[in-house]
């Protein structure tokens, strides 16, 4: 089959349409929704050396695919954090290996974390040039002192190729 300009100048499509055929690619766009509770930050769910210590992540947590490149994350503040100085978003593989420490996000300090607020990201794997590497991606937290209280929602969205 073939295609054809009909009298209104548009293009009428016969047969099977594929993606190829327009130069588009099978990209989506996805979005990952993390809930954080200031008192139980995202982190490691796996003692892999049977040590007593969680070091790494269970193939059965959220995870963002190997090669993805983020596009914009969101920390979406639903009760105030107190206690703690701040906090750092980061990456890690599977294994617990450092990917970037506070690649979403640095030293977001408790002030920004008031109720009903929304800190935009800015790390370095948020709307740069690199993608997430060749390893699928953790969220991993970490504060820097102890917070008391605090909840939001962590919105991380990005391209798999």
């Amino acid at each position: 089959m073939t295609n054809w300009v009909n009298d209104d100048g548009l293009t009428v499509q016969f047969g099977a349409q594929r993606t190829a055929d327009r130069g588009a690619t099978s990209a989506a766009m996805s979005r990952m929704v993390v809930d954080i509770t200031a008192t139980d930050l995202p982190g490691f769910t796996t003692d892999s050396n049977n040590d007593g210590t969680n070091d790494s992540f269970d193939g059965g947590d959220p995870y963002i695919p190997a090669g993805s490149y983020i596009t914009n994350a969101y920390l979406v503040v639903t009760t105030a954090f107190a206690g703690g100085t701040s906090i750092n978003f980061g990456l890690n593989e599977l294994d617990g290996t450092v990917i970037d420490a506070d690649g979403l996000d640095a030293g977001v300090a408790t002030a920004a974390m008031a109720a009903n607020r929304a800190v935009a990201m800015d790390g370095a794997l948020v709307g740069g040039t690199v993608t997430v590497g060749a390893d699928d991606a953790y969220v991993k937290a970490d504060a820097t002192g102890a917070f008391t209280a605090g909840a939001a929602k962590l919105v991380i969205e990005y391209i798999t190729v």
